[in-house]
């Protein structure tokens, strides 16, 4: 029988630093296979390790319709100058124009526009517990990660909300969906709804008004 009283504890473990532990002598201890001694550590990960609080539902769908929209813009520039010369061919400058148009319209707007709806969609938002810092990730134009850093002081959010418009991070437009977040407490921060409500009306005198009572007084 294995004595237990031989066994001492210690925070961090490893067979290799303390074989007394792991492999202690007995006659039968050897004839134990490898894979029945286990050690663990005891370390802590860090603290300093981004959270992730929110992920976009839309973010794979994004990538993959900029991607061919991309795809075939590079595909009509390169058919271009054959469709030209095919129109030319056929009908004269008002069908060159009437192609051209249209292939340009797929070509140059269609990825424009699709940037410009989808750019203020975050699809990944992180949170850094030490410096209380959110990092939003959005895709570029060229379908690139950009990084946007931001403090719940810095979140400006509208009076009235834009199209696809959650808040504003200075002059950037952010759109994020409350249904996606985990954990709520991160969106109610974030959009200030943990802050008191100021009921302050402002009342706006007429000068008029101001003027005619000041008649009757006298």
């Amino acid at each position: 029988m294995i004595a237990l009283s031989s066994l001492r504890l210690y925070p961090r473990i490893g067979c290799k630093t303390l074989p007394a532990l792991c492999g202690f002598y007995h006659p039968h201890t050897h004839n134990l296979p490898k894979n029945s001694v286990r050690c663990y550590s005891t370390e802590k990960t860090g603290k300093n390790e981004d959270l992730t609080v929110y992920e976009g539902p839309l973010s794979s769908r994004i990538k993959i319709v900029k991607l061919f929209s991309l795809s075939t813009s590079v595909a009509g520039l390169a058919a271009q100058p054959i469709v030209i010369e095919q129109a030319s061919k056929l009908g004269g400058t008002f069908l060159v124009l009437l192609s051209s148009g249209f292939v340009g319209f797929f070509t140059f707007v269609t990825p424009f526009l699709l940037h410009w709806i989808t750019k203020k969609y975050v699809t990944q938002l992180k949170y850094n517990p030490p410096s209380e810092e959110y990092t939003a990730t959005t895709i570029s134009f060229f379908l690139t990660l950009s990084h946007t850093k931001f403090k719940v002081s810095d979140v400006k959010v509208p009076d009235v909300p834009g199209m696809f418009t959650s808040f504003h991070i200075g002059k950037k437009a952010l759109f994020v969906d409350p249904r996606q977040f985990p954990d709520t407490s991160h969106y109610v921060k974030i959009m200030g709804y943990d802050k008191p409500i100021d009921f302050k009306l402002e009342l706006i005198e007429n000068p008029k008004d101001d003027a005619t009572k000041k008649d009757h007084k006298q």
